[in-house]
């Protein structure tokens, strides 16, 4: 009779055992879950900074190339602009020569 009883007592206390074996495995199961989602959110910020950063970075890099292009433009402008004012003088000097050449023009 007391060996049942032992036997009683061991399969409840196994039973126990078990329960509290799943119990604890789902509690382990949720914390590790919830560090992982922490982890993965601590990375998703880590990426987004490293983004924002880099996007900063390559906006300077534009920012600086436009000014480049922007002064070039101008230099060309400003000898285009020259170029075609003394072209524009010795046009007219020639057509007035020309003119005063004409023999009507006398």
């Amino acid at each position: 009779m007391k060996l049942i009883e032992e036997i009683k007592k061991a399969e409840e206390k196994g039973e126990n055992l078990k329960k509290n074996g799943e119990n604890e495995g789902r509690q382990l199961l949720e914390k590790t879950r919830e560090k992982g989602e922490k982890k993965i959110a601590a990375l998703d910020d880590e990426r987004k900074k490293l983004l924002e950063k880099e996007l900063n970075k390559a906006q300077k890099t534009i920012d600086a190339e436009i000014k480049k292009l922007d002064a070039q433009h101008e230099k060309s402008t400003i000898k285009i602009e020259d170029s075609y004012k003394k072209n524009e003088e010795k046009a007219v000097k020639k057509i007035q020569e020309l003119i005063l050449k004409w023999p009507s023009s006398q």
